[in-house]
C-alpha cells in the first residue's frame, strides 16, 4: 500500500499546492460585521439520529428526534423528544431509517412551531437536503405507483399527523401497516412528504438550515467549495451576500449549474406536491472571529438582525441548541447494544459492526 502512495505523493502535493495557491475576490461577496445589534428573538432547533444492529433474521433499530428552544437571555429548554425502537426486515433498512428519522425531525419541528412562540426554527444541515431526499427516494421506485399511493393515503396521513401534533404523541404512523415491503416503503415516504409539505405550507419562512460543511460553489465557481474559500480567506465575523439561486438559475429542471442541479430538481419535485417554494437562499456566515464558517439556507432572505440575534445563542460561532440536540439524540452503538441486551435478543448477529448513520 505504502509503495503505491509514494508513487502518487508528488502528484498529490502539487494538486494541494495548486489549490492553496488560488486567490479569489472575496470583497465582492464578503461583508465584515460584528453583529452587535441583536433583537429580542426566540429560536428553536432540533436534530435526529438512528442506528441498527443486523441479526440473521431481522434488524433491531432505534431512531429518534429532539428539539430545544432558546430565547435570548434565557436558559435552553427541551420542547419535544420522540424515539422508536423496533425490529424490521434488514433489506432497505438504511432507506427506511433515514425516512423515519427525517419524518420525526420534521414532526418535532412542527410540534414546536405550533405550540411555542418561535421566531425561527433551526434545522441541523441544509434545508435543501430535505428536498433532495424527497426526490431521490422516489427515483429508486416507480413514481406513478408512488403518486397513486400518495393520493390514496394523503388525507388519512394528514389527519393523523394533525392528531399527533395536538396530542404530542409523535411517531411513524405508517410503520405498522400490513403491506408488502415495497408498498410499505412508499407509504412511509408518503408520510414524510405529507409532513414536509405541511411544514413548508405553515412555517416555510421560519425555517433556517445551518451546515458546517457544504460542497456548493455558486459564488466563485471554483475548484473548491465556497465555504472553503470564505474560511481560508477571511477570519473576522461577517457574512456573504445571500444568493437566491432560483432567480439566478431560473426555474429549470436542474440544468445550468452542476452543484445545484439536485437542489433545483428537488424544488421542482416538491412543488409538484404543493411545496410552493418560489425563493431559495444560500449564504455563508462567521458569527465569531477565527471560528468556523457555516452555511445558511432559507426560503426567505435572512437579514443582519437575525444573524446578530443568532450570534447571541451561539457558542464558538455555532448555535448551542444544535449542539445540545445532537448530543442528546445520538443513538450510539453502546446505547443500542445495551437496549438489545435488555430485550434478551438471542438471534445470531449477521455482521459484528453496527451501522451508525446521520443525515447527509
Amino acid at each position: 500500500m505504502i509503495e503505491h502512495l509514494l508513487k502518487n505523493k508528488e502528484q498529490i502535493i502539487k494538486k494541494m499546492e495548486k489549490i492553496n495557491g488560488l486567490s479569489y475576490n472575496i470583497n465582492e461577496y464578503w461583508i465584515e460585521d460584528n453583529f452587535d445589534k441583536p433583537i429580542e428573538m426566540s429560536f428553536a432547533g432540533g436534530d435526529g439520529s438512528y442506528n441498527h444492529i443486523d441479526y440473521i433474521s431481522f434488524s433491531f433499530f432505534g431512531v429518534g428526534a429532539v428539539s430545544f428552544r432558546h430565547k435570548i437571555g434565557e436558559k435552553i429548554k427541551k420542547t419535544k423528544d420522540t424515539y422508536i425502537f423496533d425490529i424490521s426486515h434488514p433489506l432497505d433498512i438504511e432507506t427506511k431509517l433515514r425516512t423515519y428519522m427525517l419524518t420525526l425531525e420534521l414532526k418535532t419541528a412542527l410540534y414546536t412551531l405550533k405550540n411555542y412562540d418561535i421566531d425561527y426554527y433551526i434545522i441541523d444541515g441544509s434545508l435543501f437536503s430535505l428536498l433532495i431526499f424527497a426526490k431521490t427516494n422516489i427515483d429508486k421506485a416507480d413514481k406513478n405507483k408512488f403518486d397513486s399511493i400518495y393520493k390514496e393515503y394523503k388525507k388519512e396521513l394528514d389527519k393523523k399527523i394533525d392528531e399527533e401534533l395536538k396530542s404530542g404523541e409523535i411517531g411513524i404512523i405508517s410503520k405498522d401497516l400490513e403491506l408488502d415491503r415495497e408498498d410499505k416503503l412508499l407509504v412511509e415516504h408518503a408520510e414524510y412528504m405529507v409532513t414536509l409539505t405541511k411544514l413548508l405550507k405553515e412555517f416555510k419562512d421560519k425555517l433556517i438550515g445551518i451546515s458546517k460543511t457544504s460542497k456548493i460553489n455558486i459564488y466563485f465557481n471554483a475548484e473548491i467549495p465556497d465555504i472553503a474559500v470564505f474560511t481560508k480567506f477571511t477570519n473576522k465575523e461577517g457574512y456573504s451576500t445571500p444568493i437566491n439561486f432560483i432567480k439566478m438559475l431560473g426555474k429549470k429542471k436542474g440544468e445550468g449549474h452542476s452543484q445545484l442541479s439536485s437542489v433545483m430538481k428537488g424544488i421542482n419535485f416538491i412543488n409538484e406536491y404543493n411545496g410552493n417554494i418560489e425563493t431559495a437562499y444560500i449564504q455563508f456566515v462567521r458569527l465569531e472571529d477565527n471560528c468556523g464558517v457555516v452555511g445558511i439556507t432559507s426560503f426567505n432572505k435572512i437579514d443582519k438582525d437575525v444573524l446578530s440575534s443568532l450570534k447571541e445563542i451561539s457558542v464558538n460561532g455555532y448555535p448551542y441548541i444544535l449542539k445540545k440536540s445532537h448530543e442528546t439524540v445520538e443513538i450510539t452503538n453502546k446505547k443500542l447494544q445495551s437496549i438489545a441486551k435488555m430485550l434478551n435478543i438471542d438471534d445470531p448477529i449477521a455482521r459484528h459492526i453496527l451501522g451508525k448513520k446521520k443525515k447527509f
